[in-house]
């Protein structure tokens, strides 16, 4: 199977080479390279405050209550003790409260560099400088690499340079067929499935005469083939990695509707081991490899005043998952890998009603089957049942709650998403020429509610009960358009936590999280 979609992904790109090659032998066009940059510079100012984690720091692995309770309140007494020695040699209190306020500003510029030589090619480049702390990082964050890094006075921290796009563009404008190679944005329907750079392949042609457009190809997400394990100088791998090949079909049949029917398959041979950490240990430790589909259809209806958003995925294939055998406590004493059979589903709809040119209202839903959290076993909730798995989607519904944009997200594109779904409203008010606020208010549930079974504080021995609800979210957004090519915009939300959170990230304080930020940024 590996073998023949390699082989297929192969032929496809020696067929366009071949297609572009006989046009060229036909009538080679000689013209002098054109060179076209675009970009943009951005500098934010953020302002973030909360009282509750937004990630789970207690393992989600079964444990002996006994065990946990005595080095609970060992850790407790050895922290007070602690603080009670630095403050008795006038030393700062070695304890810190448990709520955040950050304030601090970034700034970045990306650049995008196309070289047409011919209508044949084109090359792009697009590079990005930043984000740049102002000040540099925080005290005590050591590391010198990641687009975080620069900005301190001294220039001790390196300054990072990011390679977002580098592709190279195969056009016959005679058949309207582009085949684009190398580093890009691979995305699907509102970016539900996939919205991420990578590197691979993408042919496009459009058949006018039918008012639809052929779209497919294939990105490598993870590549180890070359992996000397017994560092004897030897490779002891061959195609270990993981590819993603697609097709999109997109159509207009008739003027007020577009449709777009698509599959994405998940070819992943990996069995890299994903720690996740908190404050109280290894919370969740992944690996995983196996076959997944998702096949989309999206439509969309536009009329007079409405716009009507219909979108649905199903989600199948086997996976084969970490789950290795643990004591009592918890602790991993044999590795093995169950089969999962996954059946899943998402769903998103959206209507949009314009009242007149300065009001319009949204009412979005989204979510997936499945339940969200962790099972007795310690195996994460979306393995089992109608769970729903994630590719590398990258999408924003409410500035907080689920969200890839910045700042504060509980559940950002690369989460799980598993058995959570989200319905609310906005409005877009323009208010006098480039002037916009955009009013949301949003709440967020989970299809069941989140099993206690592993958790450690938030459970039924303390007298908490689980729950569906997982909060609500108020937004506001202005945007002012002040010059052409120059935009500031204001982003803000506050969520406020339901049981269902608590019960998922196994934590009994907190009540809200915030978020401010200020961007402008200038178009070139």
């Amino acid at each position: 199977m590996k073998t023949k979609f390699h082989q297929l992904g192969g032929s496809a790109l020696l067929l366009s080479v071949c297609l572009c090659w006989q046009s060229l032998s036909a009538q080679e066009i000689e013209e002098k390279t054109k060179i076209d940059i675009q970009g943009n510079y951005r500098v934010r100012g953020f302002n973030l405050g909360r009282d509750i984690y937004t990630s789970r720091q207690t393992p989600g692995t079964p444990f002996d209550k006994q065990t946990w309770q005595n080095q609970y309140q060992q850790n407790l007494n050895n922290k007070v003790q602690n603080d009670i020695n630095a403050l008795m040699q006038g030393l700062p209190s070695t304890i810190s409260p448990t709520r955040e306020n950050v304030t601090y500003y970034d700034n970045r510029m990306t650049l995008n560099m196309n070289f047409a030589s011919s209508k044949y090619f084109e090359a792009l480049a697009g590079v990005q400088i930043g984000d740049i702390i102002f000040g540099g990082r925080g005290v005590g964050q050591s590391s010198t690499v990641g687009p975080g890094q620069g900005g301190e006075a001294t220039f001790s921290s390196s300054v990072n340079i990011q390679t977002n796009f580098l592709y190279l563009n195969f056009k016959l404008p005679e058949k309207s067929f582009t085949t684009r190679v190398g580093l890009q944005l691979f995305t699907s329907a509102q970016g539900r499935v996939v919205f991420i750079p990578g590197t691979g392949v993408n042919m496009t042609k459009d058949i006018r005469d039918w008012n639809m457009t052929l779209e497919g190809g294939w990105f490598v997400a993870k590549q180890n083939n070359l992996t000397d394990l017994d560092n004897n100088g030897f490779a002891d791998r061959n195609y270990r990695g993981n590819n993603i090949y697609f097709y999109k079909v997109k159509t207009s049949f008739i003027n007020n509707a577009k449709h777009e029917l698509y599959s994405f398959y998940m070819d992943d041979t990996l069995k890299d081991v994903q720690d996740t950490t908190g404050v109280y240990g290894l919370v969740n430790r992944q690996s995983q490899m196996g076959q997944l589909f998702w096949h989309g259809l999206f439509n969309e209806f536009n009329f007079s005043d409405f716009t009507l958003v219909v979108h649905g995925i199903y989600n199948h294939g086997v996976l084969n998952a970490l789950n290795p055998y643990r004591d009592s406590n918890g602790n991993e004493i044999f590795r093995k890998y169950d089969r999962y059979n996954i059946k899943g589903g998402f769903f998103d709809t959206q209507i949009t009603y314009r009242f007149n040119e300065s009001l319009t209202l949204n009412l979005i839903a989204l979510g997936s089957t499945g339940r969200p959290g962790y099972e007795k076993d310690g195996t994460r909730s979306s393995l089992h049942g109608s769970g729903y798995q994630n590719l590398f989607p990258g999408y924003s519904v409410s500035n907080i709650a689920i969200d890839f944009t910045g700042g504060y997200a509980l559940f950002s594109g690369g989460r799980d998403v598993s058995g959570l779904y989200e319905y609310g409203m906005y409005s877009d008010v323009v208010v006098a020429g480039p002037l916009v606020f955009t009013l949301g208010y949003y709440r967020l549930y989970g299809s069941k509610s989140p099993l206690l079974d592993n958790n450690r504080f938030y459970n039924s021995d303390n007298f908490y009960q689980t729950s569906a609800y997982f909060g609500q979210e108020y937004n506001l957004n202005i945007r002012w358009n002040a010059f052409r090519d120059m935009q500031i915009l204001l982003r803000s939300g506050y969520f406020i936590p339901g049981d269902g959170l608590k019960a998922y990230l196994d934590t009994t304080n907190g009540s809200f999280l915030r978020e401010l930020f200020v961007t402008a940024e200038h178009r070139f």
